[in-house]
């Protein structure tokens, strides 16, 4: 074949554009990764042994005498990117009732298209109860934590294995805290740790003896809502705790966390000079918050 009459070599492909790798938002990528559930590893769960056995010797008096129980449901942790603790708590809760899980995306989507947020922020547990039924189907009740039978439906709602949603100032380490209302911050609770006296007579079904803390006894779901009534007067009241800050469980004081729920007066300044940005509800977190829990079940 004559040279003369060959094809022209094909043109090499075209460099990338830039301006179009540069509109792609790297903090886009990075928080749709951050919030997608991820299954709780094996380090996951040493932090909470070892967070355990701490509680249990140094906030446990008269250790002896007791015996500890405790019931968890394990949620896969999702991490939140940007104002969106109230998003993943609520995505995380889903996985706690039948057959409702949902994503966070989903969940930021739905709160902006109902008019409740712009970038995720929830300052109100009213709509976090109404976003909560839009959402999962389920059923939602605001508690007021200042009625007299509060915290005993709380703890009921733990023992049943159906998820509570608390709004708290959350400090460096996501513990509670009291900041006015300026780090406030959603946390699902999953479970509970309760002490009883050894007087009370416990059978043995639904009740696993822990292999290295000897005084603790993991509970089945059944055997938890069996011991409603022991869990609701028990003297020591610790929660397990999970947040979008932190793949990491919690282990609060209950009575720390309501502390703290009960000390949400005002929004940080800094956010409410940030006009446009955020819906903070008219009549303010001292009402929409403070003393107020949020429970689901289906």
């Amino acid at each position: 074949m004559s040279l003369t009459n060959s094809a022209p070599a094909p043109l090499a492909p075209p460099p990338p554009n830039m301006t179009t790798l540069k509109s792609i938002s790297l903090k886009n990528i990075v928080g749709a990764a951050l919030m997608i559930a991820q299954e709780p590893g094996s380090s996951i769960k040493e932090q909470l042994r070892k967070k355990l056995k701490v509680t249990i010797e140094k906030d446990i008096p008269n250790l002896p005498s007791k015996i500890l129980l405790s019931s968890n449901f394990f949620v896969n942790p999702i991490m939140q990117d940007g104002p969106c603790c109230g998003v993943v708590a609520l995505a995380m809760a889903s996985q706690m009732l039948s057959n409702k899980e949902i994503t966070a995306p989903h969940v930021l989507q739905s709160s902006q298209n109902l008019g409740l947020s712009l970038q995720g922020e929830l300052f109100s547990a009213y709509d976090m109860a109404k976003l909560a039924e839009e959402m999962l189907g389920c059923t939602s009740a605001v508690l007021d934590m200042r009625d007299s039978n509060s915290k005993d439906i709380l703890l009921k709602h733990l023992a049943s294995n159906h998820p509570v949603l608390v709004p708290y100032d959350g400090d460096a380490n996501n513990s509670p805290c009291l900041k006015n209302g300026h780090k406030a911050h959603w946390a699902l609770l999953t479970g509970f740790l309760v002490s009883v006296e050894k007087s009370i007579k416990l059978d043995n079904e639904g009740i696993t003896g822990d292999t290295e803390l000897h005084s603790l006894h993991h509970l089945t779901p059944a055997k938890s809502r069996e011991l409603n009534n022991q869990i609701r007067a028990a003297s020591d009241v610790f929660v397990y705790g999970v947040q979008g800050k932190s793949r990491n469980i919690g282990l609060w004081s209950l009575q720390s966390l309501l502390a703290s729920n009960a000390n949400l007066e005002e929004v940080d300044p800094r956010r409410e000079i940030e006009t446009g940005q955020f819906i903070i509800p008219q009549e303010g977190i001292q009402r929409a918050l403070c003393n107020r829990v949020v429970i689901l079940h289906d």
